[in-house]
């Protein structure tokens, strides 16, 4: 396994990384306690709060994301994501950046999450988490992680504890990250607005702070953008009205609003997931917009699911969930 790159990590972290699928066949059996998982908390508050909710990649570190692999969601499927880790562990790539979505659906939401979260640890300027739309505790109502945390902490005092610490997480991913090749990344898509990325800049850490900005009209526009970047969904048709609204209830974007986002920020492509409809992989706008999707199969929606593969020197390739190459997404 590649090398840690922090020192002074709690060895439970680094054993439960080393150790994951062993915990898939042992059912609601916490690999945590609750005081570790608070530990677990305050080193990815180190961690976050380095960087701000819109990441520059190259500016983390130069080297480490010239050979970058983008993953999709992954929904609660830990066997997905041990299998997307893998070419990392071997040295295959350098860096991987996940676009949200590791709870909900799937039957290993606990573990999918903190495993990522302690992948995030351990390798700070190598793996980057951003917030997706179900890392949210009231769709974790709806949708299944709730129900799987009272699985794994019965006794209301402590569930209650975990709920708090998962929430503390959630407001500390970024929204939005920038790579070496000029591709935007983020969960679902480009807010109404259209704005200038620095806008995400703005948004406080934790998110939950944009309450106490007592300018109205700043207030309102970052929380827009909050909310809109992790819902907004692209439309290939063009628009009935200007605010129509998808299928998930916020808005569409069409390919002119792509095109006047990426050229407002000198930005070449946005890099997408948030829609299992769209399957695994599908170029939305052609050269522009690319969807990805990463937990397979999935309820019988997905049958084959993919990440997308940056280098610095090379194409931008779509691969498998093994690393195998399925074709050249950009020269």
């Amino acid at each position: 396994m590649r090398p840690f790159e922090r020192r002074y990590i709690p060895k439970f972290i680094q054993s439960f990384v080393e150790n994951t699928s062993v915990y898939i066949i042992m059912k609601d059996i916490s690999p945590f306690t609750l005081h570790q998982l608070a530990q677990i908390w305050m080193k990815y508050q180190e961690v976050s709060r380095k960087f701000s909710n819109l990441v520059f990649l190259d500016k983390i570190n130069s080297d480490n994301f010239n050979n970058l692999l983008i993953v999709g969601d992954t929904h609660g499927d830990l066997n997905s994501t041990l299998r997307i880790v893998k070419p990392f562990f071997d040295g295959k790539v350098d860096s991987i950046l996940f676009l949200g979505d590791y709870v909900d659906r799937g039957e290993q939401s606990y573990l999918n999450f903190f495993f990522l979260v302690c992948l995030s640890i351990l390798w700070p300027e190598r793996i980057i988490l951003l917030r997706g739309n179900h890392e949210d505790l009231e769709l974790n109502l709806v949708f299944g992680f709730y129900k799987e945390l009272q699985n794994y902490f019965p006794i209301n005092r402590e569930f209650q504890a975990v709920l708090a610490l998962v929430n503390a997480i959630y407001n500390l991913m970024p929204l939005v990250a920038i790579t070496p090749k000029h591709s935007v990344c983020m969960h679902a898509g480009i807010p109404k607005s259209i704005p200038p990325l620095q806008l995400f800049e703005q948004i406080p850490k934790p998110h939950i702070g944009y309450l106490k900005i007592s300018d109205k009209k700043l207030k309102k526009e970052l929380f827009n953008a909050f909310i809109q970047v992790r819902w907004n969904d692209p439309i290939i048709t063009s628009l009935k009205m200007k605010d129509e609204v998808s299928y998930h209830g916020h808005f569409y974007y069409t390919l002119e609003e792509v095109k006047q986002f990426l050229e407002l920020n000198n930005q070449k492509r946005i890099i997408k997931s948030h829609e299992d409809i769209r399957g695994g992989y599908q170029e939305v706008f052609s050269d522009v917009l690319y969807h990805v999707f990463s937990s397979e199969p999935y309820f019988g929606q997905i049958k084959k699911a993919y990440t997308i593969h940056e280098e610095k020197i090379g194409d931008i390739t779509l691969r498998d969930l093994d690393f195998n190459i399925e074709l050249k997404i950009k020269g």
